[in-house]
């Protein structure tokens, strides 16, 4: 008797370009939506949890997605259940390895993997299927690779490295659709417990460090490695005008000031 198809969905999230900030798809993303697609064709669903008006979901539809089904969220809310019963019945769920913002970014597909109670892989290269078993070919850090199996159902977080081309038509953009599924009592019965802030990232500050380029690299090797005190001045007398003014003058004597 012969296996039913394989069926898999990916979770795709908006992007924004670093430096326009222009939305856009997230790369990560669009790399899982490559493989999924080598897994599954025309057969692989497409998923976002947010606003049906994203602009970012366009150039999914570009890359190759012939629909984007829209589970609806709200702002600052908990996308976790009404993905996990959206996914319940599909074999296997694609997500990239991290969104492109946000300190905690990444969580999902194990969460969502904990939720649905199946093996999560993450940092997946490659992926094919044989009988009742996706194979695997995972990323390890120094350019190392392993190759693994695991049972289906399952959870895979794919890589940004995988070899997946991604190709950008005007065409498929036109004649693709984004549609938002029926509310089944998901997201407008999830409250939001936590009311997020989003800002921009602060700079952090650079320790100022005098180089001391007068010395041979056997004496700033010796100078770095020793434990005696480094060349300096301490000021210990006098006013807080006059230590002000020492440290001035190291900061202009070492070019570390331009006042």
């Amino acid at each position: 008797m012969s296996r039913a198809p394989i069926s898999a969905a990916v979770l795709v999230s908006a992007g924004r370009h670093p430096v326009s900030g222009m939305a856009r798809a997230c790369r990560g993303d669009a790399v899982a939506m490559g493989m999924g697609r080598r897994l599954a064709g025309d057969r692989l669903r497409v998923i976002y949890a947010g606003d049906v008006s994203e602009p970012a979901l366009k150039d999914y539809l570009a890359l190759g997605a012939g629909r984007v089904e829209v589970v609806r969220a709200r702002a600052g809310g908990d996308v976790l259940a009404p993905l996990a019963r959206v996914l319940h019945n599909v074999d296997i769920v694609l997500t990239g390895a991290r969104a492109e913002d946000g300190a905690g970014s990444g969580l999902l597909p194990y969460a969502l993997g904990q939720s649905l109670g199946r093996p999560v892989v993450g940092n997946v290269l490659e992926a094919h299927i044989e009988a009742n078993e996706i194979i695997l070919r995972q990323f390890l850090p120094k350019g190392r690779r392993r190759g693994i199996a695991a049972p289906l159902p399952a959870v895979l977080a794919v890589h940004p490295l995988a070899p997946v081309e991604l190709r950008y038509a005007y065409a498929r953009l036109s004649t693709g659709k984004i549609e938002e599924r029926p509310a089944d009592g998901d997201m407008a019965a999830t409250p939001a417990h936590v009311s997020w802030c989003v800002e921009t990232a602060r700079r952090q500050p650079v320790r100022l460090k005098a180089e001391d380029k007068t010395k041979s690299a056997h004496a700033r090797l010796l100078s770095a490695i020793a434990t005696e005190a480094r060349a300096g001045v301490v000021a210990i007398e006098g006013t807080c005008v006059d230590k002000a003014q020492v440290m001035l003058s190291f900061l202009r004597e070492h070019r570390l000031v331009d006042f």
